[in-house]
């Protein structure tokens, strides 16, 4: 099996997909890395992932890895959540957080996994995920991955998890939907 079939596999099990973007979402939540698989302690989690508790803490907000400023980062990501019919909920999170983006892929491939489209509504859907997961995703991860500094090996594994997990994805998005 080549690459390009190895990422249309991928791209068939939108459910799958779906459902690991939900898992993930939920691991990057105080509550929900408390929870099986992740067992994570919420001292545990504050420690990796809360600066304010924290010194060794790193930001799980997007506006803290880029060079962008954070109203245009905050711009763009409620302006894909809008294009989808999204709004933000009073009280949720900030729109760039990881949990909030990884939430947001969940929504994208449970449309994808819903669909009934044709090929070029599919191309549409993917090339959406393509780009959000480029433009936002994938640079969080990679700036927290870099920033990461907790001793606690669990948190570390969900954060090199999601890592693997997007660019895995996003590769099989690119093969499938060039630019």
């Amino acid at each position: 099996m080549n690459a390009r079939d190895e990422g249309a596999c991928v791209l068939n099990s939108a459910l799958e997909r779906s459902a690991a973007y939900r898992m993930l979402a939920q691991g990057f939540t105080y509550a929900g890395a408390q929870q099986a698989p992740f067992d994570i302690a919420g001292a545990d989690f504050n420690d990796a992932f809360d600066p304010s508790v924290s010194r060794q803490g790193i930001s799980l907000r997007e506006g803290h890895y880029t060079e962008e400023d954070q109203s245009s980062v905050f711009e763009e990501l409620m302006r894909f959540y809008s294009f989808f019919g999204l709004q933000r909920g009073e009280g949720a999170e900030m729109p760039d957080h990881l949990s909030v983006e990884l939430e947001f892929m969940h929504y994208l491939t449970h449309l994808e996994s819903q669909a009934t489209l044709e090929p070029e509504g599919l191309d549409s859907l993917h090339r959406a995920q393509r780009d959000f997961l480029q433009r936002h995703v994938q640079r969080a991860l990679r700036g927290m991955t870099g920033a990461f500094k907790s001793e606690h090996p669990a948190c570390l594994q969900l954060l090199q998890d999601a890592h693997s997990f997007v660019a895995t994805d996003l590769a099989a998005l690119q093969a499938a939907v060039p630019d």
